[in-house]
C-alpha cells in the first residue's frame, strides 16, 4: 500500500489495521449488556414491546428505579472517602527529591481535574463494568501542561488476551475519536488535501486527474487506499455533519538489545553512538546485558489514511491508557458492574409495580349476550367510570338476578401479594450490591450506633473488591502522570521548588537538577533511585470530622494538662482560615513548644541556643550542689573525729559530767543534720536526673 508517513515505512500498515478491526469482530459482546446497565441506572428500563403493552392498555409507563439511589449512595461513598495521593520516598536519601516531586506531581494533578476524572471512571465502573482514563500532554498551549481526562468505553478497544489489572500486557490499544473537518485540518495541516477529499469522497480528485491525466498525482496514493478500504464508509465518515473517525492505535514492537544496568539499580537501553554510554561500558562501571523489551508505538488513521506513525509520547513503555474495571466474567473475561447483578431484581419491582396498577384498574366482565343493550366498547366504558350507569335488557333471558345475567369482578386480594414480592424484590436490591440502608443514610432495623457501624463497615466489606481495583488503576494514573512530570524535567537544571507552601514553618526551596563541582547534578531526578510509590492520605472533610470526633471524646476523658498538649492536633483537624497562626498563638499562649519537625530554621536555631543555655546552667548548679556534698562530707568526717576523741577521752578520765553529754549530744545531731541535708541532695539530684530523662522524645 502506498503511505503517507515519511518517518516509518514499516509501522503500523493498513492490513495490519483491518486485521485488527476483525479481531475487534470477533470479540464477545459485553458492550450490549453494558449500555443496558447505564440505561437501568437512567430509568431507562422497559422494552418497547412492554410500552407498547401499556400504551394499549392506557397506563402509564411507570418505573420505581431503585438502582440510581443504591449506585449513587456508592458513588457518595467514594467522594466522602476520598484520599490525596503522596510521594514518597524508598531511602531517606531521596527525601527532598521526594518533597519536590510531591509539590510538582500535587499542583498537576489539581490543575489537570484528575480526581474528577477518576470519580467519572469510578462511575463507569460501577454502572458498565469498565472506565477509562487518559492521560496526555495538554495539545492545548494556554491550558495545563498535561490531562486527565475520562475517556467513554464506547471509545476504547483492547487486546482480549491481555490478563493484567491495568491490561498493560495487551498487545495494542485503540482509541477512536470523531472529530469535525475544521479541527482534524488545524491537527493535521500537512494531510488536509487528504482530508477534504475524503469527506467529498474525492469527486474534486477526480475532476483534476480527469482534466490533467496525470497518473503520478500527489494525492493517487490516498485515493488508492480509499478505494481499497473494505470497511463500511459509516464506520469513519459523517458527511451531514463534516466529521471523519480519527483511530489512535497504540502497539507494541519487541526487540532485542544491549541495555545497561547501572550500580544504583536504573536500566536503560545501550546507544552505540553515545559516548558516554560507550565510555562508562568500557570502564567496566556499568553491566551491558542482551535482553528482550518492548517499545509502545502509536499509528493514527483517519479512515484508510495513516497520518502519523511514530513512538508513544507516554514515557516509560506505558500506555496512556488507564482501565478501571469492576468485575470479570471468569470464562470470557468479560467486564461487567454492580448493575448487572441488580438487573433482575429492578425488572421484578417494575413488573409488581405494572401489575399492581393494573390490577387497581382492570376489571372482569361475566356477562349473557342479552345481559345489556350495551354495545362491548360502551360497556368497558360505562364499568370503568366511578358513577357509570349500566340499563340491563328488559328482555333477557335470564331474569331471576340481575348478578347472574352481568357479573364484575376484579382481583384486588391479589395486589396484596404482589405487593409483597414487590418489597422482596427492593431488599433484593441492596442485598445483591452490598449496599445498606445505614449506608445511604436511610432508617434501618439497627438501632444503636455500634449496630449502625457494623453495617456500614459490613457494606465497605462487601465493596473491598470494587473500591480495590478502583485505587489499583486511580494509582496507576498518579503514576503515569508523575512519569511525565519526570520526563519533562530531565533536561532542566535548578529548577526552583518550594516545598509546604502552605506551612511557614515548614517551608522550604528545594533545587532539582542543580549541577556541583563533579560535573553531576544534586537532586537529578534522572539518577532517581528506587520508586515512587503513591501513598493514600486521608484528605477529605468528612474523614477529618471523624478524627475531631473521635480525638474530642478521648480529650474529654485525660487530664487538663493532657487537653492543653493535645489541643493542637485537635486544631490541626479543623477547616480554619490562617490555621497555621491560629495553632501558633494557641502554642504561645498555652506554652506548648513545638516539634523539630515543624520548626523553621530560625526556630530551630534559637532552640538550639537555648538547649545549650539551659545545659550550660545545669553544669553549674549540679558543680554547685557536687561542692555543697564534698563540704558537708568534710564537716561529718570532722565530726566523727571529734566524737572518737571524747568517747576516748571518756573512757580513760570515767567521768560523766553533764557538759560532756551535752556536747556529744550536740556533736550528734549535727551529724544527722549532715546526713539529712546529704540525703536531700541526692534525692534532688536523682529527681533532675529522672526528669531529664522523661524529656527525652523517643
Amino acid at each position: 500500500m502506498a503511505d503517507h508517513v515519511k518517518s516509518n515505512k514499516d509501522g503500523f500498515t493498513l492490513d495490519k489495521l483491518l486485521t485488527l478491526l476483525g479481531d475487534i469482530d470477533s470479540q464477545p459482546d459485553w458492550r450490549t449488556p453494558a449500555t443496558k446497565a447505564c440505561a437501568y441506572y437512567d430509568g431507562d428500563q422497559l422494552s418497547e414491546a412492554v410500552r407498547k403493552v401499556l400504551r394499549d392498555r392506557g397506563q402509564p409507563e411507570i418505573v420505581h428505579n431503585m438502582i440510581g439511589p443504591t449506585i449513587d449512595g456508592v458513588l457518595g461513598l467514594e467522594a466522602r472517602s476520598r484520599s490525596d495521593l503522596m510521594i514518597v520516598a524508598d531511602d531517606e536519601n531521596g527525601d527532598d527529591l521526594a518533597k519536590a516531586l510531591n509539590e510538582k506531581f500535587k499542583d498537576s494533578w489539581r490543575l489537570s481535574h484528575a480526581d474528577r476524572a477518576c470519580s467519572d471512571a469510578y462511575a463507569s465502573q460501577l454502572k458498565a463494568g469498565i472506565g477509562w482514563v487518559e492521560v496526555t500532554k495538554n495539545p492545548i498551549p494556554f491550558a495545563a501542561p498535561y490531562r486527565v481526562k475520562f475517556i467513554h468505553r464506547r471509545e476504547v478497544w483492547w487486546d482480549w488476551n491481555a490478563q493484567e489489572a491495568d491490561r498493560s500486557d495487551a498487545r495494542w490499544m485503540l482509541r477512536k475519536k470523531w472529530l469535525d473537518l475544521d479541527e482534524a485540518l488545524a491537527t493535521f495541516p500537512e494531510h488536509k488535501e487528504i482530508l477534504k477529499n475524503s469527506v467529498n469522497l474525492w469527486e474534486d480528485f477526480y475532476n483534476t486527474v480527469d482534466k490533467e491525466h496525470v497518473d503520478d498525482h500527489a494525492l493517487h496514493s490516498a485515493w488508492h487506499d480509499s478505494q481499497s478500504w473494505t470497511r463500511g464508509q459509516s464506520e469513519w465518515l459523517d458527511q451531514t455533519r463534516n466529521r471523519v473517525l480519527l483511530q489512535v492505535i497504540y502497539y507494541k514492537v519487541w526487540k532485542r538489545a544491549h541495555v545497561i544496568k547501572m550500580s544504583d539499580g536504573r536500566v536503560i537501553e545501550y546507544d552505540k553512538n553515545n559516548q558516554i554510554h560507550q565510555a562508562a561500558v568500557q570502564s567496566g562501571k556499568v553491566t551491558l546485558e542482551y535482553a528482550a523489551f518492548p517499545n509502545v508505538r502509536e499509528a493514527w488513521f483517519v479512515g484508510p489514511h495513516r497520518i502519523i506513525d511514530r513512538p508513544s509520547e507516554a514515557p516509560g513503555g506505558m500506555y496512556n491508557l488507564v482501565p478501571f474495571i469492576g468485575y470479570q466474567k471468569d470464562a470470557s473475561g468479560e467486564p461487567y458492574g454492580l448493575i448487572s447483578r441488580m438487573v433482575p431484581a429492578q425488572d421484578g419491582i417494575n413488573a409488581r409495580v405494572i401489575r399492581l396498577n393494573y390490577l387497581l384498574q382492570a376489571r372482569r366482565v361475566i356477562a349473557d349476550e342479552d345481559a345489556t343493550q350495551l354495545s362491548d366498547k360502551r360497556l368497558k366504558e360505562e364499568i370503568e367510570k366511578p358513577d357509570g350507569y349500566i340499563p340491563l335488557n328488559p328482555e333477557r333471558k335470564n331474569k331471576l338476578k340481575a348478578s347472574d345475567a352481568l357479573s364484575i369482578q376484579n382481583d384486588v386480594g391479589i395486589a396484596a401479594q404482589q405487593f409483597n414480592l414487590m418489597q422482596n424484590d427492593m431488599k433484593l436490591i441492596q442485598d445483591t450490591a452490598g449496599v445498606y440502608n445505614s449506608m445511604l443514610g436511610q432508617d434501618s432495623n439497627a438501632t444503636s450506633g455500634i449496630a449502625i457501624s457494623n453495617l456500614v463497615e459490613q457494606g465497605t466489606t462487601t465493596l473491598a473488591e470494587l473500591n480495590d481495583n478502583f485505587h489499583f488503576s486511580r494509582n496507576r494514573v498518579g503514576d503515569l502522570l508523575l512519569a511525565y512530570i519526570i520526563e519533562e524535567l530531565k533536561p532542566q537544571n535548578n529548577v526552583q521548588v518550594t516545598a509546604n507552601r502552605d506551612d511557614k514553618a515548614k517551608r522550604k526551596q528545594i533545587v532539582l537538577n542543580q549541577p556541583n563541582e563533579s560535573g553531576k547534578r544534586d537532586n537529578d531526578v534522572a539518577r532517581w533511585k528506587g520508586h515512587l510509590a503513591l501513598a493514600p492520605v486521608k484528605a477529605t472533610p468528612t474523614y477529618r470530622q471523624q478524627q475531631a470526633t473521635l480525638l474530642s471524646n478521648v480529650m474529654a476523658q485525660i487530664p487538663p494538662e493532657a487537653q492543653a498538649a493535645t489541643m493542637p492536633m485537635f486544631v490541626e483537624l479543623m477547616d480554619l482560615p490562617n490555621k497555621e497562626e491560629f495553632l501558633a498563638t494557641l502554642r504561645q499562649a498555652l506554652n506548648i513548644p513545638k516539634s523539630q519537625e515543624d520548626m523553621s530554621e530560625e526556630e530551630l536555631a534559637q532552640a538550639q541556643a537555648q538547649a545549650e543555655k539551659a545545659q550550660a546552667m545545669e553544669q553549674l548548679q549540679m558543680q554547685e550542689i557536687q561542692g555543697n556534698m564534698e563540704k558537708l562530707a568534710l564537716e561529718r568526717e570532722q565530726l566523727k573525729v571529734k566524737i572518737l576523741e571524747l568517747q576516748k577521752k571518756t573512757e580513760t578520765e570515767e567521768v560523766k559530767d553533764d557538759k560532756l553529754i551535752a556536747e556529744t549530744e550536740k556533736i550528734l545531731s549535727e551529724v544527722r543534720r549532715s546526713n539529712a541535708e546529704i540525703a536531700a541532695m541526692k534525692s534532688n539530684v536523682q529527681a533532675n536526673i529522672q526528669q531529664q530523662l522523661d524529656a527525652i522524645q523517643v
